[in-house]
């Protein structure tokens, strides 16, 4: 079963400057979390990062530096430069759910994406310890209209979102058992 933890709150974190925006952008991004599996035995090797919405191209997406600027400069625009610039999230799942990066991966874009309707955020997978893990940094200004985050039900919705995403890979598994064994050879128990 999948934890969803609400970082800024349960750990009392703020990202109140440029700098905390940039070094946690670079944190989630870090390549040797984000693009090769070594601790389970199926290994896996992609980019399983990105920016939603990102006003450039891919490849300039997976870039830590011009993802934070994007970031910087929506709030320098609406003139919103201090406080709390960024909210952290991490869902994290456990071995026995047998999560493969690419579910992760699709996941962490479809929350993303319904983020990134108001706010810019990024996402990452993370691969470098026994649980997958996919990490977010939502930034607090929104890109339309300067409007500081506000999601009173964040984790309710966040929930649904995961639940939701569990259901149809159910589904999945059961309209197509070859996937299924995919995962199990994947965390070497199959």
């Amino acid at each position: 079963m999948p934890v969803i933890a609400l970082i800024n709150e349960e750990k009392g974190l703020r990202y109140n400057t440029e700098d905390s925006v940039r070094n946690l952008i670079h944190y989630i991004f870090t390549v040797y979390k984000t693009s090769y599996d070594d601790i389970r035995p199926g290994h896996m090797i992609g980019d399983f990062l990105g920016c939603a919405p990102f006003f450039g191209t891919p490849s300039q997406e997976i870039r830590d530096d011009l993802v934070s600027d994007q970031m910087i400069a929506n709030n320098t625009a609406y003139r919103k430069t201090e406080s709390n610039l960024i909210k952290h999230r991490v869902i994290s799942f456990d071995e026995s759910d047998l999560v493969m990066p690419d579910e992760a991966f699709q996941l962490a874009r479809h929350i993303a994406n319904a983020y990134g309707e108001n706010y810019i955020t990024a996402y990452a997978v993370h691969l470098d310890t026994r649980k997958i893990h996919i990490h977010f940094a939502v930034n607090t200004i929104g890109w339309k209209e300067g409007k500081r985050f506000d999601k009173s039900f964040e984790l309710k919705w966040l929930w649904e979102m995961v639940n939701s995403w569990e259901k149809s890979r159910d589904e999945r598994f059961v309209n197509d058992p070859r996937s299924w064994e995919r995962n199990l050879r994947y965390y070497g128990t199959w």
